[in-house]
This record gives structure tokens, C-alpha cells and sequence, in this order.
């Protein structure tokens, strides 16, 4: 998958230099006007052509998905708003249409015209141009034209009319029966600033592309992931079983992450519990943009569900995402009605994660000791507002930054259990080798601020949920205490207007519970 997606990122690299060549970058994302070299018309997304830039459709290349070493050609689709541009052959001869289901076209440069491009299409043995046709009345019409001329020869003129389109896709892989995305979507970082993050989508389909056969959404938040080969997007999340396995295929939807994915540069705000779930909904609702633009599924009208799943920091998470959902400003009711939030289940989480750093404090020792960087990274990282100037690095002894755990885990060269190795290795795993003397004082301003990020991202208090609610635990936990799910069951039996229930796994052993976990959801019982 690596490998793969360096392959699109060299494709990408090969079209931009051409067009910065020819006298205009084209990014997959930006928005463009296309018009003919010969008659100066646009091309509108109905298959027609105008004389006015302003009435032309917008156009972007939503992807680039392969390359051809040979003749330096790439495979993208061009989109306009809810249409994709075609040009086939069903057997009885060749059309151009505009419909919602994919089509492969050829983007290359022109050795006709300098700066333009050719839209090409291959059926078999037989070659065709995207081409607009001239009649003697002067009217126009675009066919698929064997022949190459100035006629099929197109420019990217930046628009006028700019759109804000909310996502790109990165990679795609289809197949007969579904099709699976990488995408980039907008967003914003803990500081409040624009950016695009990366997630993972699955969507059932009719046949190779088209339109999709599920009736309903599965959003899915990943546990504890720190390398780069782990990410949803490099390579097919083991919730992804959950799509390939049950009966009634939902489409799936898996953010990477903030500090993962394609902002892996950055700390993750690891169960910072407002910006992730911020983050990770984001995703969700333009995920729906996706489904109505490329597979004729329109979420608008609540139809189709939505039902969320998470283990150890995914758990957290969804809780939390179910949380914005029901109750931030920041999603409208339209928003909170095409989501239409059914069910939550959720294994072992730290829904609690105050008095889970506390657990960890009077245990001395805890089981993974590499949660508790990830704990305090993630504060600093998710609540700027909170730390201020403040600097994650005050929070740790000389010998655990003189260690260089902290470069070990922003590298994401390594996974948790590597990282916790490390930290035994060098005698840094203990809360008390761990700390800095100000960070073991509960009164210091450094501890206080701490303190009050975690109160802030405490799931057991502060809202009634609506949507029903599973929890699964194992009472001997000794990564995620116990005491979570209590403090949750606790704080919420009489708030909640859904239903509540808890469900103890077979093991206790952290990851084979949640192993235990995944095994259920993968068969649907996230359903039940």
C-alpha cells in the first residue's frame, strides 16, 4: 500500500510538472474551467458548451489513481459537482456522457497545442478524444473522436466561481462489489486553523463503481496507532473486516486522525476528547458529500443510520463523537439529522481519563507505560488554550527526555508495544521515573493545568446521550482500569434517554478483549 500510494504521489508530481510547464499548476482539489482550444467554448457538466466563463461548470481532478511509465500518462477522474465525465463504448459505438458512476480518463499533455491537454479513452484497440463537433449552424456538440486535432484539445483555466469542495480523494480501489477510498477532508486543528486531514472509506456497490447497496453507515475509530504503516489510510484497518464480513455490507468510515495519516508531523491529540471528536465528524458528515457526488447515496434525508464502534482510545472517541453530535452548535440540524445516530459500542476506553492518570499515579507501574506520554502529548497537543506556552517536555524528567522517548514516538516508526519496550530498556517506565518533580506536585500550576484538560475531556458527566449505548469491559483490565466503565455507568444511568447496557468480554487482557470486541462487531452484532 506504501508503495502504492508513492506510485499516485510520483503521478501526481509528473501532471503538475507538466502543467507548471505549460503555464498553470493543476491540482487535484482546485477547481477549474475547461475550454476548447479551437472554439474558446466552455464545457458545461451537461454534456454542452458555452461562450461564457461564468456560466461554465466548475471542474477538479478528483484523483490520480495510476500511471504509465511508458508515455507519462496519468488516470484521473474529472468532476463537476455531482457528475463525472465519460467517454465509453457499450458495443454499439462510442458516446461521451456525464453521470454520477466512474469512468477511467486519461489526462495527458497536447502535441497539438502547448499548454493544453487531451481527455483520452481507450476500448480494446480503438483510441478516442474528448472533442467538440461543429455543425454548419454553428451549433456544437462533443464526441468521442478518433482522430487528434485542436478540437480535443482542452485548457485548465482557474475559475471565477470557485466552489468550496470539502474533499479529494487520494487513492482509490474498486472492484466488483465495492470500492475503497483514501480521501483528504476539510477540517481544523486544535488551534483552530484550517487543514486537511486523511481517513479511510469502504462503500458497497452495484457492480464496479456506481451506486451504493448499503442502508447504513458503520463509523469507526481506531485504538492506539503510532507508525506510519499503521495508519487506515496506508493500509485496511482491522475494522475494515467489519465490511467485508457482515451480511448487510455498511459503508465504512475511519478517520486517521490528526497527528496521523497525512499530519503525522504533528503530536496526536490523543483522547483530547473535544477536537478529536471535532475532527472525526468532520469526516463523517462530508463522507456523505462522497456517497451523494460518486455513488447516489443521499444521507440528507436520515435514511440511512449511523452506528459507531471503538476500542481502548477508539472507545473514547466515539463516545465523544456521539457526544458532538448530539450536543455542539457546530453541527447543524440538518447535519445532526442526515447522521441520524443510532448506537455506540465501545470496549474498554478511557472515558475517564482524570481518574485513569490518578489509577496510573498511585499504581506507580502502569502496564503500558507508553499511554502516559501519550496521555500528557496529547493534552498539550489538543488544548492550546489550556498550556498556553507551556511545553509537554516540563512534564518529564531529565532522564526520560535525555532518553529521547518523545523523538522515538514522533518518528512513528514504531508501534505502542515498541515504544513501551523502549521505555523499559531505559528505565523510564515508571511514573516516578517518568515525572518531573513539578509534574508529580498535584498543586503546581503545570499539574493544574493538566488536570483541567482531563476534566475537560471526561465522557462520564455533562450530557444525556439519545443515541443507545454498549459498553464492553473486562472488570481486570489492567491497561484501561475499571473504573472507567463504572465511572461511566455511574454518571450516566439516569441521564441516558437511549438505552444503556455493559457486556464483559471473555478475556481480560486488554488487547485480547478488544480482540474479543472486534470479533463481535465484525459480524454485525454492533447492530443488535
Amino acid at each position: 500500500m506504501r508503495r502504492y500510494l508513492t506510485v499516485l504521489l510520483t503521478a501526481l508530481l509528473v501532471f503538475t510538472a507538466y502543467a507548471e510547464n505549460n503555464g498553470v499548476a493543476v491540482v487535484p482539489g482546485n477547481e477549474y474551467v475547461l475550454r476548447n482550444v479551437a472554439t474558446g467554448t466552455y464545457l458545461m457538466k451537461d454534456g454542452t458548451t458555452t461562450s461564457y466563463e461564468q456560466e461554465a461548470s466548475n471542474w477538479r481532478v478528483v484523483t490520480n489513481d495510476t500511471i504509465h511509465y511508458g508515455d507519462q500518462e496519468q488516470l484521473y477522474f474529472i468532476h463537476s459537482d455531482e457528475v463525472i465525465m465519460q467517454m465509453n463504448n457499450s458495443g454499439l459505438g462510442w458516446s461521451v456522457n456525464f453521470s454520477t458512476k466512474g469512468n477511467q480518463t486519461y489526462v495527458m499533455p497536447s502535441e497539438t497545442t502547448e499548454g493544453a491537454f487531451k481527455f483520452r479513452y481507450r476500448f480494446m484497440t480503438s483510441t478516442r478524444y474528448l472533442n467538440v463537433e461543429v455543425a454548419e449552424d454553428g451549433s456544437e456538440r462533443l464526441t468521442a473522436a478518433h482522430t487528434s486535432s485542436s478540437y480535443n484539445d482542452w485548457e485548465f483555466v482557474p475559475t471565477s466561481h470557485p466552489k468550496n469542495y470539502r474533499y479529494r480523494l487520494m487513492s482509490m480501489k474498486r472492484s466488483s462489489g465495492n470500492t475503497k477510498y483514501a480521501i483528504a477532508y476539510r477540517s481544523h486543528n486544535p488551534k483552530g486553523q484550517e487543514i486537511w486531514l486523511s481517513g479511510w472509506m469502504a462503500v458497497p456497490t452495484d457492480g464496479e463503481g456506481g451506486s451504493s447497496t448499503a442502508d447504513h453507515v458503520l463509523f469507526s475509530t481506531h485504538y492506539t496507532l503510532t507508525k506510519t504503516s499503521q495508519w487506515p489510510t496506508v493500509s485496511d484497518p482491522i475494522d475494515g473486516l467489519s465490511f467485508t464480513f457482515t451480511t448487510n455490507k455498511p459503508v465504512m468510515v475511519e478517520p486517521d486522525y490528526y497527528g496521523c495519516g497525512i499530519t503525522e508531523q504533528f503530536d496526536n491529540p490523543y483522547c483530547a476528547a473535544d477536537i478529536m471528536a471535532e475532527e472525526s465528524v468532520d469526516m463523517l458528515i462530508i463522507a456523505h458529500d462522497l456517497l451523494r457526488d460518486l455513488h447516489q447515496m443521499d444521507c440528507s434525508t436520515g435514511n440511512f443510520p449511523t452506528y459507531g464502534i471503538g476500542s481502548s482510545q477508539g472507545a473514547s472517541i466515539i463516545l465523544a463523537c456521539q457526544k458532538y453530535v448530539e450536543t455542539s452548535p457546530k453541527v447543524s440540524e440538518e447535519e445532526r439529522n442526515a447522521i441520524n445516530w443510532v448506537r455506540t459500542c465501545a470496549c474498554a476506553g478511557l472515558y475517564n481519563p482524570l481518574a485513569t492518570l490518578s489509577y496510573y499515579y498511585h499504581k506507580n507501574e502502569p502496564s503500558v507505560p507508553s499511554v502516559v506520554p501519550f496521555l500528557l502529548m496529547g493534552m498539550v497537543a489538543g488544548c492550546p488554550d489550556i498550556f498556553g506556552d507551556t511545553q509537554v517536555e516540563e512534564y518529564f524528567s531529565d532522564a526520560f527526555l535525555e532518553a529521547g522517548v518523545l523523538e522515538y514516538i514522533r518518528s512513528k516508526k514504531y508501534t505502542s508495544e515498541e515504544i513501551t519496550n523502549y521505555m523499559k530498556e531505559h528505565s523510564v517506565a515508571t511514573m516516578a521515573e517518568m515525572l518531573s518533580e513539578e509534574a508529580k506536585d498535584m498543586n503546581s500550576d503545570l499539574s493544574q493545568k493538566l488536570q483541567k484538560a482531563l476534566g475537560l475531556s471526561n465522557l462520564t458527566r455533562d450530557w444525556s446521550p439519545r443515541a443507545n449505548i454498549k459498553l464492553y469491559y473486562h472488570p481486570d483490565d489492567a491497561v484501561v482500569p475499571h473504573l472507567n466503565l463504572v465511572s461511566f455507568v455511574n454518571g450516566m444511568k439516569d441521564r441516558c434517554q437511549g438505552k444503556l447496557e455493559t457486556q464483559q468480554t471473555l478475556l481480560s487482557v486488554h488487547v485480547s478483549a478488544c480482540t474479543d470486541f472486534f470479533a463481535r462487531m465484525i459480524f454485525g452484532l454492533y447492530k443488535e
